[in-house]
């Protein structure tokens, strides 16, 4: 147009359009975010589960071993719940 004007308010259009896709990204970063959390505490289940069975392998056929791991464990866990399972079966006093 010929009158300093471009049809969509100054502008105002081309704003509104950047701001939903910024809010389509944040979205878009967002969800991103989720899913490698999720991925990163799927990971490090797994790592615990290799670790422990490797631990409790290895206790199971070396006795100072596994009296060094009763030890650790004694100092380690802390919450009752926890404690009550491993006392149940022999791991913690």
């Amino acid at each position: 147009m010929t009158d300093g004007t471009n049809g969509d308010n100054n502008g105002n259009g081309r704003i509104e359009a950047l701001r939903e896709k910024e809010k389509q990204i944040r979205a878009a970063i967002a969800a991103e975010t989720v899913k490698c959390k999720k991925r990163e505490f799927k990971e490090f289940e797994r790592l615990k589960n290799i670790v422990g069975g490797a631990l409790l392998a290895n206790a199971a056929e070396d006795p100072v071993f596994a009296a060094h791991l009763k030890e650790r464990l004694q100092k380690a866990v802390v919450v009752e719940g926890e404690r009550n399972l491993l006392r149940s079966k022999g791991w913690v006093l």
